[in-house]
């Protein structure tokens, strides 16, 4: 099969672009190696587990003879003011969302569009290919795959200094799908184009994420912190996570090439998701029940109730949404001991101010305190009841900025 019968496939399954790598990706395997010993990976354990599987897909699929590598742009419009009171905050949750994630999960969206291209393929090959019987397996970044390498090696772009793949057309604003099959491809050329001088992505990062050109240092990028990471996160990184609630565009923002690329209008990729109207004293206030109807099927899941009020109350803090207040007080006996330490800090961030309603904390009664109706009073009732001990000395810092 020739590569332009095969992107014909690939837009009849909804895929812009289409390109054949082949199924080992040894040139990247040093670099691999290095980036994992370097601890650059953070608490993602499973790219630990056997990368030498990453670099040849045919270790675990033994078949396996081509990659076929598709991408799906995402790219969205600029968002559209909300219809609120003159000067009124946007507080909708998709202000603070990566751009990507406003929408259906892309892992669902993706991966039916692959295994369309699947179909398609063994419908124009047949069942049985010279080869012998037509194997295929389909991943949308879930795979044991080193998708943007792969995709560069199959022409659909280049590897740029943020780390990510520029396409000439696309810009990076799209996701990889990666289609392990038995057939025996001929790999497509190479994009021969560069960022260049260009690294305007760098300096726009606010966490100085990167260790290099292309290299990343995920422990400091915001999209790991408010995605990947658990527990608590390190206190001098939240400033510079500013009110990113889940991922970060910054450094896609900043690059030029990116700035260029229209809106994809992909209603499935592109969209905005009903949970993306919710607002930030909203989510402060979900419970777990709420927080899986609303988010089960959406990117807003992987971080769990628990990641997603952290990272609000983070937003809220960098924000100054001070109408968030008295929801965040209530934050401060969740049953999370991270959301109780985040909400801690939030408050002492904000600086100690009067409350909306005389009792802080749910199951306070007015006057326990100091100065009633205040952060002070609520982190001084908290801490009195607080029974873990890191969260405890969290709070008794934080209450000494505060007074």
């Amino acid at each position: 099969m020739d590569i332009q019968r095969l992107r014909e496939l690939a837009r009849l399954a909804d895929l812009a672009d289409v390109g054949i790598a082949p199924c080992t990706q040894e040139p990247h395997s040093e670099n691999l190696r290095a980036w994992l010993d370097a601890g650059y990976a953070g608490s993602m354990a499973w790219l630990e587990r056997d990368p030498q599987t990453r670099v040849d897909i045919r270790r675990r699929f033994p078949w396996a003879r081509s990659l076929i590598v598709a991408i799906a742009p995402y790219q969205t419009p600029r968002l559209a003011p909300p219809a609120a009171a003159p000067g009124a905050r946007d507080s909708r949750l998709l202000r603070f969302v990566s751009r990507y994630a406003r929408g259906n999960d892309y892992h669902d969206v993706v991966l039916a569009r692959m295994k369309q291209l699947a179909q398609y393929l063994k419908a124009e090959v047949g069942e049985n290919s010279a080869d012998g019987e037509l194997l295929v397996h389909a991943y949308v970044d879930t795979g044991p795959v080193l998708e943007r390498q792969a995709a560069q090696s199959a022409g659909l772009g280049w590897l740029g200094k943020n780390g990510l793949v520029m396409n000439s057309t696309h810009g990076s604003w799209f996701f990889v799908g990666v289609l392990v099959t038995s057939l025996e491809l001929e790999p497509t050329s190479n994009d021969v184009a560069s960022c260049g001088t260009c690294r305007a992505c760098h300096p726009a990062c606010p966490t100085n994420a990167f260790v290099s050109p292309g290299v990343l240092d995920a422990r400091r990028c915001i999209s790991y912190l408010t995605i990947e990471h658990k527990g608590p996160i390190d206190r001098e990184l939240r400033r510079g996570i500013g009110e990113w609630l889940f991922g970060c565009d910054l450094c896609q923002t900043a690059c030029p090439f990116d700035a260029k690329v229209e809106p994809a209008n992909d209603e499935q990729l592109g969209g905005v998701g009903p949970g993306m109207e919710m607002s930030l004293v909203d989510l402060l206030r979900i419970d777990e029940a709420e927080f899986r109807a609303r988010f089960r099927r959406s990117p807003l899941w992987r971080p769990r109730r628990e990641g997603m009020v952290r990272n609000a109350l983070m937003v809220v803090a960098n924000g100054e949404h001070r109408d968030c207040l008295p929801a965040v007080r209530e934050r401060l006996s969740d049953e999370s001991p991270v959301v109780r330490e985040a909400a801690s800090w939030c408050l002492a961030e904000l600086g100690d101010v009067p409350g909306d309603a005389p009792g802080d904390a749910p199951g306070d009664a007015p006057g326990d305190g100091p100065a009633d109706g205040t952060s002070a009073a609520a982190l001084t009732r908290a801490l009195a009841h607080e029974p873990e001990e890191w969260v405890r000395a969290a709070m008794a810092e934080d209450l000494r900025r505060i007074v």
